[in-house]
């Protein structure tokens, strides 16, 4: 095949702006900011969970702590009445002995309802705290949620004009190319990692870098400035500088 050095010249011109849009392409699609989003949805996810069985918790505490409650305050109660019979002093000796007794009973007993209430509370105020603290987890991974939400959008939106930049310089570049040269470079392009033209610099293919025999290369030198030369390794097409 044939093209003058101007089409050829362009062709690397061309490459160089498919090289861009696919460099564009790649840093939108892998933008840091997608990757962070995905991992607070995870935590996000994780924390409601959590957060359903602490809730759960809490309120099965609660629950145990208004019986405890209820029951120092019956024997509280029991103890007012009993307390203020013998202060009165009505009633038979060994019915204010019973009386005495049954004081004394009920002050141990209220004290041990007191301990364990005591204990409950601390239960209930250690679950309220992690409840807090993951509340507290899901308000700020949602800020954070939306701050990296409105940078990924500011990202893509200027990826995005690059891309459209670089997407109009290529349809003013293409059809200045000979239509032929044009399907070969696509042809090359899409089995060669998106590079279909590279230029041959000293003795070696900008395309796979690699090093062009002597013998191939005294050949290409011989060649006219028109004749479309292709690198023998990676069959990309050559551009002499």
């Amino acid at each position: 095949m044939k093209a003058t050095p101007e089409d050829q010249n362009l062709l690397i011109e061309l490459q160089l702006i498919d090289s861009q849009i696919t460099q564009a392409k790649t840093k939108l699609a892998n933008l840091p900011e997608r990757e962070q989003i995905t991992a607070i949805h995870a935590r996000l996810e994780n924390t409601a969970v959590e957060l359903t069985v602490v809730e759960t918790e809490l309120a099965d505490v609660a629950i145990d702590l208004r019986r405890s409650e209820v029951d120092v305050e019956q024997v509280a109660d029991r103890m007012k009445k009993d307390e203020a019979r013998l202060s009165s002093g009505l009633g038979t000796p060994k019915e204010l002995e019973q009386l005495q007794h049954e004081v004394a009973t009920l002050t141990k007993r209220k004290s041990e309802l007191e301990d364990g209430e005591l204990e409950i509370m601390l239960k209930h105020d250690g679950i309220k705290a992690r409840v807090d603290e993951l509340e507290n987890d899901q308000v700020g991974l949602k800020q954070l949620e939306l701050e990296l939400n409105i940078r990924l959008e500011n990202a893509t939106a200027q990826i995005q004009k690059t891309i459209t930049e670089l997407t109009i310089a290529r349809s003013q570049v293409s059809p200045k190319i000979d239509t032929p040269l044009v399907d070969l470079y696509e042809k090359v392009r899409a089995s060669g990692d998106g590079i279909g033209a590279a230029l041959l610099i000293g003795n070696k293919c900008d395309g796979c870098h690699l090093s062009i025999n002597a013998i191939e290369l005294e050949r290409i030198k011989g060649l006219a400035a028109d004749e479309v030369i292709r690198c023998e390794e990676c069959r990309r097409i050559l551009v002499r500088v």
